[in-house]
């Protein structure tokens, strides 16, 4: 993560808080938790376009296909979008999902904050809208969760 663009996080960070670990999700056009089901759905539109002629007795079924493949390529714009808004960061406080354009979330990092790795993902117990997703290496973060909440004790 370098670069100016890419740094625009350490600003949201408080002073005196030291950075353990940071990093962000995956950046690929289909996140991998969700890639087969992105995958199918292109594999369905496709398939509708080329038999459309033959499905569709109506300009109306036309316009309706039309405007859910736009919705679809939409959902996966604003996906892909939000995504590469996002950085996750962990000091020695706090756990940070930065956002550079929406709101930011914070979890302070106590001895009775619980944690598990997931598939590509960091979860965290009772905060069910918190969490690490998307991540290539999860067990570095967990680490780094780990190491916060030791020195918290």
């Amino acid at each position: 993560m370098t670069g100016a663009n890419e740094d625009w996080w350490h600003a949201r960070i408080p002073d005196g808080e030291a950075v353990l670990w940071a990093g962000r999700p995956d950046q690929g056009y289909f996140p991998p938790r969700f890639a087969w089901a992105y995958k199918g759905m292109l594999v369905l539109f496709a398939t509708l376009w080329l038999a459309s002629p033959w499905l569709f007795d109506t300009v109306r079924d036309f316009w309706k296909l039309f405007f859910c493949t736009i919705g679809f390529w939409f959902v996966l714009w604003a996906d892909r979008f939000a995504r590469s808004q996002r950085v996750y960061v962990v000091t020695k406080e706090n756990a940070w999902k930065l956002n550079k354009d929406l709101k930011s979330k914070s979890l302070k990092i106590d001895r009775f904050l619980n944690f598990r790795s997931g598939r590509r993902a960091v979860l965290f117990s009772r905060h069910p809208f918190f969490a690490f997703e998307h991540l290539s290496d999860p067990d570095a973060a967990l680490a780094a969760l780990h190491q916060a909440q030791e020195a918290s004790k």
